[in-house]
């Protein structure tokens, strides 16, 4: 069995997250698209070799030849869009960060709930197997006393015309780019407490955030996020405990350049990422979830569990959280 997929726009994350891991891939076919420029929608589908067009998103939701739909919108949109492929009986696959705010995705993931199909926030680094190389590191009492976890993401980003920069289509560098490190801690140490948040302002949007979190074991936690400056990129994760460290490279995309440094008094262990992509790990989950019933590390409960944390550093911050938006 396939699971067939239309696509809601010809962002430029369709080719890396779902069309490459897709031509690798058994069981996932890329069936129709469609954006709010047909023009696009028929140039982005003659270059990828996806077969069908189709005049609106809404069209896609309602085709009954589509088994899944993949959500890349603009973040204030993506709940819009994946409670009409729900509504639908549609499988969904939503980019993250998967709502506008925490409140919206704890009404998806009621209805998700109770509708029968598979909707998974593509939070793709958590498939990678460094995620759970991590969590056992961490979980096995090798660093001692846990005291200290600091994860940042940072990527320039200086056209102020894109929309990460602009707060009514969700922007802002917590929910594109902080939303990964909030994630990654939640996924080691548990909920936190977001007691301080730092934010640089600029007309509402967030072109720089850094929160200070206190996990239940009460380990001291900080998540740094910016679109700020003209360097290169800055993708780390570092953990202090009574008896040695860890300090990941590239925690979010293991498969570019990944790397694990474990140091305690026994020495330093260094291990490499898998070089297989974070996205054909995610998109082999979601197929399977589909068609097997396997289990779904990303769903709407566990996404509105960070749309929590994101919404509580915003607050922290002195910003509101996002709105969401219908089209």
């Amino acid at each position: 069995m396939s699971v067939t997929v239309g696509v809601l726009g010809a962002a430029r994350i369709v080719q890396s997250a779902l069309l490459e891991p897709a031509a690798t891939l058994d069981g996932i076919e890329v069936t129709a698209v469609a954006a709010r420029d047909t023009e696009r929608a028929v140039a982005f589908a003659g270059e990828h070799g996806i077969p069908r067009v189709l005049p609106s998103y809404d069209e896609i939701v309602e085709d009954p030849a589509v088994d899944a739909v993949y959500v890349p919108t603009p973040a204030a949109l993506h709940g819009h869009w994946t409670r009409r492929a729900i509504e639908a009986g549609k499988h969904v696959l939503c980019e993250k960060p998967f709502t506008a705010n925490a409140e919206e995705a704890a009404a998806i993931a009621e209805l998700a709930g109770s509708s029968g199909v598979v909707v998974m926030e593509a939070f793709h680094s958590r498939y990678h197997p460094m995620w759970a190389r991590m969590a056992a590191l961490v979980d096995s009492g090798v660093l001692g006393e846990l005291r200290t976890a600091r994860a940042e993401f940072s990527v320039p980003h200086a056209d102020t015309a894109d929309i990460r920069w602009q707060r009514d289509l969700g922007g802002g560098a917590l929910m594109d780019l902080g939303c990964y490190p909030v994630r990654l801690l939640r996924h080691l140490f548990g909920e936190p407490e977001v007691t301080g948040a730092q934010i640089r302002d600029v007309d509402g949007v967030d072109a720089s955030t850094t929160a200070q979190l206190t996990f239940p074991q009460g380990v001291s936690g900080e998540v740094v996020a910016s679109m700020e400056g003209t360097g290169g990129h800055t993708a780390e994760l570092r953990v202090g405990g009574s008896a040695g460290t860890l300090h990941v490279r590239m925690p979010y995309h293991p498969y570019l350049y990944g790397e694990l440094t474990l140091t305690t008094d026994s020495g330093v262990v260094v291990e490499q990422g898998d070089p297989r992509t974070t996205y054909s790990f995610q998109l082999e989950a979601f197929r399977d979830a589909v068609t097997d019933g396997a289990p779904n590390l990303t769903d709407a409960w566990e996404a509105m569990a960070t749309m929590r944390v994101v919404d509580a550093v915003y607050r922290a911050g002195g910003l509101r959280p996002r709105t969401p938006i219908a089209p």
